[in-house]
């Protein structure tokens, strides 16, 4: 990917701040190394941290009865944290980890965070855009499910190539709500309607 972070950052909302903002806001976070399939934010635990994914893809996802079911991915300039968290101070649901590759993460306290939040309305602007873009996203993806599973397969594979290649098939095939060895099935459909 040859954007910069802070590129990437701007283009998750509508909203577009300024690049001091930007700069001032990445530059106050802490950058931690994350191994492979490590979790950074854990089910039934606190974390009021605020996280922006500087390079790899971090899962998020819940477990239901023993399976577990991906919710979603957070790709390089993606901002995340655990809402349950951080504006209740409740135990997470969703869980956060990476995927097959390691990540670089960008890490904020909350209270650093608030501090953006009162001292700069472009700031606040931004985070209002950037959380109102993610609950659209979140309808859009209900909307997918709708969709056959080969909808939805072809969907990731046109939008979100990278993850495609970031995630094994097992959490792949979660995403998409079906099982690996369906997900086998349609991989091997489309291999054949391409030969």
């Amino acid at each position: 990917m040859n954007k910069d972070l802070k590129q990437l950052v701007k283009e998750e909302c509508k909203f577009m701040p300024s690049d001091a903002l930007v700069e001032r806001f990445l530059g106050a976070m802490e950058e931690i190394q994350v191994k492979p399939r490590r979790r950074i934010i854990d089910f039934g635990k606190i974390c009021t941290d605020v996280f922006c994914v500087k390079s790899g893809i971090v899962r998020l996802f819940h477990v239901d009865d023993a399976k577990e079911s991906t919710f979603g991915f957070a790709s390089p300039g993606t901002i995340f944290m655990s809402p349950l968290s951080f504006y209740l101070d409740a135990p997470a649901f969703l869980m956060a980890e990476t995927c097959k590759i390691p990540a670089t993460l960008l890490r904020m306290n909350r209270a650093t965070f608030y501090s953006f939040i009162n001292g700069s309305d472009e700031f606040a602007r931004w985070m209002f855009s950037l959380a109102s873009a993610q609950i659209c996203i979140c309808e859009r993806k209900l909307s997918l499910i709708n969709g056959s599973a080969m909808e939805r397969y072809q969907a990731v594979l046109k939008n979100r190539p990278e993850i495609v290649e970031a995630v094994t098939d097992r959490v792949l095939a979660s995403y998409l709500e079906i099982t690996p060895q369906h997900l086998c099935r349609l991989k091997q459909q489309l291999r054949d309607k391409h030969s």
